[in-house]
């Protein structure tokens, strides 16, 4: 029998304090438990980042208006056959496929409220939102 290290010859464990922390097997667990335990948490900042870079937005527009909910029909009536939903529970709630609109009218009825946002896709979310002003801007004109 070797007792030179403290342990039977045919012990086959590493002696106590054996230099685990080099094991590549140890390292792994190690790392895997630490991910699970402690996992790694984005700083909101690009998280928020990465949203608005998802599903970029115009924001909220107002705009002023003289009927609103004769506005609020004729867009519906030029959007709503491409719509793959439309909900009207407050204002008008288009959806397609790349992109959506909410068009919200105020307590008065004489500001309107835009906001476009796209899939993935700025200058959608632009020339959508360009697109929806005008169409707005031209039934103010017409009345």
């Amino acid at each position: 029998m070797n007792t030179l290290s403290g342990f039977k010859a045919d012990d086959s464990r590493p002696p106590y304090g054996a230099d685990l922390k080099h094991n590549l097997a140890y390292l792994i667990v190690r790392a895997y438990a630490s991910e699970l335990i402690f996992p790694r948490v984005q700083k909101p900042p690009v998280l928020l980042v990465e949203r608005i870079g998802a599903f970029p937005s115009s924001g909220d527009i107002h705009r002023h208006v003289k009927d609103g909910p004769a506005l609020l029909a004729c867009i519906k009536q030029r959007y709503a056959a491409d719509a793959l939903d439309i909900n009207e529970c407050d204002g008008l709630n288009l959806v397609f496929a790349d992109w959506r609109f909410s068009l919200r009218l105020s307590d008065q009825g004489c500001v309107v409220c835009l906001a476009v946002k796209s899939r993935g896709d700025s200058s959608l979310m632009q020339r959508k939102t360009a697109e929806l002003l005008e169409q707005i801007n031209a039934e103010e004109a017409s009345k």
